[in-house]
């Protein structure tokens, strides 16, 4: 079942030292002026060094931004969002659901000119559930026979529910029908691994001139907080359709400065833009500028190992309550983002869960919900005289530090400037990622972006024993029901269920979901072949660009 990605929906920090410096170059013509006519190498932002390239241990977009280019599953997605085949050429499903059995491409290779075989797929998926291996996603294969149980240390690795039927052919058997487990093989922990560059390097198999992989580029440098490279894999089996020779990697973390090297031809594709400059940059760079909703959700944990929180739920409830998403979205954020109320985007399955409207009060005026939000927190004890100290989390973010004080604004005008005190608490990423796992925080940013188009993508997030349930709520009723919804084969009771789960987590108030999540990327007109319109999951291959000057 999917784990993933924590998203990390990180749109990274602002510098306002740099703001004189982007605001230079900005004519649209010096803007095109770097392009030489025999450019060889794509240029991406990529907003942070990427912690590794271990396919199993990846779990933020940082890595899996480069995974995908290194690797291939047996399906991969268009930019469309739309299963295709992958490294298997085809497969069948079994009339009950339970058997895939897929065909491996003969033409398949790793980049050592080696032949990707069925076993490959097994040795990759049985390192992932090993407990030894501790993967975040691991339990993204669940479904697979004797997954679950091999994690918990129950089962040997070798039990897994997948073989090797011949060298080219890769039977899976699942627990149940999944109807989303064509999705969930596109994700790099369901990728292939070279186990004898594992056996010989260990732990640096994933360095350059070590990590034998089958996508379409190979590593080729590293240079730590520096670059990444990579090159045309020439094995790759549809190296004659890959264009560009070269891709490079940079992770700016301060997006002023990614935003000046794009304007001085540094940079073909930001990872985004500075949140405080988007309307300028969209009157100036409209034809350059994509805006894109992803299927996200940007909300705010309430940590509930906290004795403030884990027994005080109208106190959960008036923090909720208190926040104006509407005025948060459209104007103090912006950038293409939607309020929310419900944890799962609405645009999720083709916003089958649009409608859905978990809060009896969230269709009251602004005015009135905060009203009420005041009369809970007083009756969960806090006031003038007793005032709520609170500190907010988040990592470095010209974003996410907006919207904490946006926040902090807020619930101070719903309780009174002096019934609560809030303190920000900015971190380094790696610092605040930890922090949230380990539960050593009081309220928390928190963001999801969904690695497959599928509700349990979010439904699974809040189970108890989910490794990025960050809000560390457990309530083994929303188990019960998300676990139902799984095992169902009819469609409408799946969705009936689904909606009770969700009334029941947002009802106990561990979340604060605030809005759909956007991203902003520039691109620049010679890089053709991208088309991020409905790319809602920005799963984004450099295979699939080339350079095109025009006349």
């Amino acid at each position: 079942m999917k784990y993933n990605k924590l998203f990390l929906i990180v749109t990274v920090a602002l510098s306002l030292a740099t703001i004189s410096l982007v605001n230079g170059c900005s004519d649209k013509a010096k803007n095109d002026q770097f392009a030489p006519k025999d450019k060889d190498t794509l240029i991406r932002g990529n907003s942070a060094e990427p912690p590794t390239l271990d396919p199993a241990e990846a779990q933020d977009q940082y890595d899996i931004n480069i995974l995908y280019d290194l690797f291939e599953g047996l399906t991969n997605v268009d930019q469309n969002d739309q299963i295709i085949p992958g490294i298997a050429s085809s497969w069948e499903i079994s009339h009950g659901g339970k058997v895939y059995t897929f065909h491996i491409r003969d033409n398949a290779k790793w980049s050592n000119g080696q032949p990707v075989t069925a076993q490959d797929f097994i040795y990759a998926w049985q390192r992932a559930v090993a407990k030894a291996t501790a993967s975040p996603y691991a339990y993204i294969l669940s479904p697979i026979v004797n997954a679950d149980a091999i994690t918990a240390g129950k089962l040997p690795a070798s039990s897994l529910g997948a073989k090797a039927l011949d060298a080219h052919t890769l039977q899976v058997t699942l627990v149940r029908p999944v109807s989303y487990f064509l999705q969930s093989l596109t994700m790099p922990v369901m990728d292939p691994l070279y186990a004898p560059s594992i056996k010989q390097y260990g732990d640096s198999f994933t360095q350059p001139g070590h990590l034998v992989s089958n996508g379409a580029y190979y590593l080729s440098e590293w240079v730590k907080n520096g670059y990444l490279a990579e090159k045309k894999n020439p094995y790759y089996y549809d190296a004659k359709d890959v264009k560009i020779d070269n891709v490079k990697f940079l992770p700016i973390f301060d997006t002023n400065s990614e935003l000046a090297q794009y304007k001085s031809g540094g940079i073909d594709i930001t990872y985004t833009v500075p949140v405080d400059q988007y309307n300028d940059i969209k009157a100036q760079y409209a034809d350059q500028l994509h805006t894109v909703l992803w299927a996200a959700n940007y909300y705010y944990d309430l940590n509930m190992k906290d004795p403030a929180f884990a027994k005080n739920p109208k106190l959960r409830q008036a923090l909720s309550m208190a926040i104006d998403r509407t005025t948060l979205a459209n104007t103090i954020v912006g950038g293409g983002r939607n309020a929310m109320y419900t944890f799962i985007p609405p645009t999720m399955e083709g916003g089958v869960l649009a409608s859905f409207q978990p809060y009896s009060w969230q269709t009251e005026p602004y005015a009135q919900q905060a009203m009420e939000a005041k009369k809970l927190f007083n009756a969960a004890g806090y006031s003038t005289q007793h005032p709520l100290v609170l500190t907010v989390s988040y990592n470095t973010n010209d974003l996410n530090k907006k919207v904490a004080l946006a926040l902090a604004s807020m619930w101070q005008q719903a309780f009174g400037e002096n019934a609560i005190q809030v303190k920000l608490n900015n971190q380094e990423w790696g610092v605040f990622m930890q922090s949230r796992i380990d539960g050593t925080y009081q309220v928390a940013r928190d963001a999801w972006l969904a690695d497959v188009d599928t509700l349990e993508d979010y439904t699974d997030l809040p189970m108890c024993k989910n490794p990025q349930n960050d809000s560390h709520y457990c309530n083994p009723k929303y188990d019960q029901l998300v676990n139902e919804a799984e095992h169902t084969l009819d469609p409408a009771k799946r969705i009936e269920l689904i909606k009770q789960s969700q009334t029941l987590l947002l009802n106990d108030y561990p979340v604060v979901p605030l809005f759909q999540d956007a991203y902003s990327r520039l691109m620049k007109p010679y890089v053709k072949g991208y088309d991020p319109t409905n790319n809602h999951l920005d799963h984004v291959e450099s295979k699939w660009m080339y350079f095109d000057y025009g006349n």
